[in-house]
């Protein structure tokens, strides 16, 4: 009902808008002006602090200098100016998003009561804990790194699927991750679901930077835990990466 109110009373206003805003007093809609601005103008400077990178938040202060002195053309030229110039700096100044690849066979939990039986399953090369493949990301992930990103965990998991020892458990470490835009996270869900579609892939856990969660405004915490497992981490150790692979060669164990 309220939106049925709302879209009469707005062809109303089509029609006889005009004839009412000359009854309306100019002090009521330079007063409205400034309340938007000023609303604008927090949601955009204020409610961003801490939120981006310092190269990232310049760029918010320089388009809102450019756009209160110049205008709103120039304040696009300027935004667009910045984009790229941020674009370019973070290409260059942020390493490859994928530091380094193993096999749980390598890194082995610290769970060591395991009995002889299940100490076999987990040593053998075809069934144990070269079946669990650990990716590890690092630095900033962002729009620019993305497909990098993405070829590079394709073009793994395609050369392990035509071996003996095809991954079923994937580990995705986030503890070496400083920042992750929303463009980075939403392709890192279309990741989990790729893994599984295309490979295989019976488990992905995702191990984040913190206990707090990824280091992201967008939900990717809730994204991944809906449908995956999710394990905590904590900043000053390694542990719970070592607790998700013990975890995982239960698993193992089970399949």
């Amino acid at each position: 009902p309220s939106s049925i109110a709302v879209a009469i009373v707005t062809s109303i206003l089509f029609f006889v808008g005009p004839t009412i805003a000359s009854y309306i007093p100019r002090a009521m809609a330079g007063t409205l002006i400034v309340h938007v601005g000023i609303d604008l103008f927090l949601e955009g400077v204020y409610d961003t602090l801490g939120k981006f990178e310092r190269l990232e938040y310049a760029g918010i202060w320089l388009i809102a200098i450019v756009m209160a002195m110049f205008g709103m053309d120039a304040a696009m030229i300027a935004g667009a100016i910045a984009a790229v110039s941020t674009y370019a700096v973070q290409t260059v100044a942020y390493l490859h998003p994928v530091r380094g690849t193993m096999s749980a066979a390598t890194l082995r939990s610290s769970q060591r009561n395991r009995g002889y039986k299940a100490n076999a399953i987990l040593d053998d090369h075809e069934n144990g804990r070269s079946r669990i493949f650990v990716i590890q990301l690092q630095g900033h992930l962002f729009f620019g790194n993305l497909s990098s990103l993405n070829e590079s965990v394709n073009g793994l998991l395609s050369s392990k699927s035509r071996t003996n020892s095809a991954p079923l458990i994937v580990i995705v470490d986030f503890s070496l991750v400083l920042g992750i835009d929303s463009s980075a996270a939403q392709g890192i869900v279309k990741l989990k679901k790729t893994m599984q579609k295309n490979y295989g892939i019976k488990l992905c856990v995702f191990v984040p930077g913190s206990s707090d969660g990824f280091p992201c405004e967008y939900d990717l915490t809730y994204e991944l835990d809906d449908k995956c497992k999710y394990t905590n981490i904590d900043d000053h150790s390694f542990e719970p990466l070592y607790t998700s692979t013990s975890n995982d060669e239960t698993v193992i164990l089970l399949k």
